[in-house]
């Protein structure tokens, strides 16, 4: 269709059947995009009363829509920023180091950049994630590195706060044995305490019964006059 028949439109004719059906089409959409708007916040509600917080989602769905390399380059921006004016006390080349430290290679290239950085007397200790490493200059001024191994610490055994009584040999008697064992603890001034029998054992009541009946008493005190 020419644009001299597009601009001839006039009701019921094929220009403005046309014209509709794109009208109605860009409706449609626009439609669908109402609805999903809609769903999209019915999804942030649910997410906020599962206990989400939806600034740091819509932080996460920019990050995912981005590229990496352009993700990677705003943040290296921002430590840069944010160091330079105090509010970050790692530096982003310390923050490389410790993310680079995962990757073996990646490692072996941070510590020969760092080489370079020795002083002629003297050495640099940097660490590289959780492995402290030495820098230094050997007698012939070539820059090494070695790992320094950190020795463990003798942890020390914490003293036993309660000491444990030593077991009693439990005899091997009847009950009618236990009473007289009861009977002779007392005459060889033992008190009822030193009955050797385990509190389940029906045996100590007879040991308490002949310790109580030699002495006239409960055991529990001092006799009365």
């Amino acid at each position: 269709m020419s644009k001299r028949e597009a601009t001839a439109v006039g009701r019921n004719t094929i220009s403005g059947r046309i014209l509709m059906a794109f009208i109605e089409r860009i409706e449609r959409i626009r439609d669908q995009k109402k609805q999903l708007a809609e769903d999209e916040k019915l999804v942030f509600a649910e997410s906020a009363a599962t206990g989400f917080d939806n600034k740091t989602i819509r932080n996460v769905l920019r990050r995912r829509a981005a590229k990496p390399a352009d993700v990677e380059e705003a943040e290296s921006m921002l430590d840069l920023y944010l160091h330079a004016i105090g509010m970050a006390t790692e530096t982003p080349l310390f923050r490389s180091v410790g993310n680079m430290s995962v990757d073996l290679a990646a490692r072996d290239e941070v510590i020969e950049a760092f080489k370079q950085l020795v002083p002629t007397e003297g050495e640099i200790i940097v660490k590289i994630g959780k492995q402290p490493v030495r820098l230094f200059r050997d007698e012939n001024g070539v820059a090494q590195a070695e790992d320094i191994i950190e020795k463990p610490t003798a942890a020390s055994k914490p003293a036993s706060a309660v000491t444990s009584r030593p077991k009693r040999d439990v005899p091997d008697v009847d009950r009618l044995g236990a009473r007289a064992l009861g009977a002779t603890a007392y005459r060889e001034n033992q008190p009822i305490t030193s009955n050797p029998f385990p509190w389940d054992d029906e045996r100590r009541q007879e040991f308490d019964g002949g310790w109580r009946e030699a002495s006239g008493t409960d055991g529990m005190g001092p006799e009365d006059d």
